[in-house]
C-alpha cells in the first residue's frame, strides 16, 4: 500500500511540474522587438556618420518607416536628459536617418543602419556614450498605435 501512494504521489507531482513548465515553453516569441548588437562605430572619415547594428524581429507590414538616431551630451557621457522627450536642444550631437531598407517577415534579423546629417542633424559624434533610438511604425496609422517598435537605449560609441 505505501509503495503504490509513492508511486501515485510521484506521479501526481510530476505531473503537476510539467504543467506548470508547458505554458512557459509554449511562450510565443514577441511579434516586434528590437536590441542594439555591440557598439556605434563612427565613421572615421566623417565624425557625423556612423553605423548603428540591431538585431530586430518585426512581423510583415505594407507601410512601414524606420527611424534610427544617436545623440550624445556636451561630455559624452550616458545623460539622463537624452532619453526625455524632445531632449535634441539637450544634445550636443545628433545624427539619423529615415532612409533605411529592412526587412519585416516575422524572421529575426540583423542590420547595420548608417545615421547621418543628410535630412538634419548638428554637431559631431565622438567617443563616448551615446542614446540610440530604433523605431519602427506602421505608417498606414496615427498616434501611439502606430509605433511597432521603440528600442531606446545608451550604447557606447566608438
Amino acid at each position: 500500500m505505501r509503495l503504490r501512494s509513492l508511486v501515485a504521489g510521484t506521479a501526481l507531482a510530476a505531473t503537476s511540474v510539467l504543467a506548470l513548465a508547458a505554458p512557459a515553453a509554449a511562450a510565443p516569441k514577441p511579434t516586434n522587438a528590437a536590441d542594439v548588437v555591440g557598439v556605434v562605430r563612427i565613421d572615421p572619415s566623417d565624425p557625423t556618420v556612423a553605423e548603428v547594428r540591431v538585431r530586430y524581429h518585426c512581423a510583415a507590414g505594407e507601410e512601414l518607416g524606420l527611424w534610427v538616431s544617436v545623440k550624445q551630451s556636451e561630455d559624452r557621457s550616458a545623460d539622463p536628459l537624452l532619453a526625455e522627450h524632445g531632449s535634441s536642444s539637450y544634445a550636443t550631437a545628433m545624427s539619423h536617418s529615415h532612409r533605411h531598407e529592412f526587412t519585416c517577415d516575422g524572421r529575426t534579423r540583423v542590420g547595420t543602419f548608417t545615421v547621418d546629417q543628410v535630412e538634419w542633424g548638428f554637431g559631431s559624434l565622438a567617443r563616448g556614450e551615446g542614446y540610440v533610438q530604433f523605431c519602427l511604425t506602421d505608417l498606414s496609422t496615427e498616434g501611439p498605435e502606430s509605433t511597432l517598435v521603440s528600442r531606446n537605449e545608451f550604447v557606447h560609441v566608438r
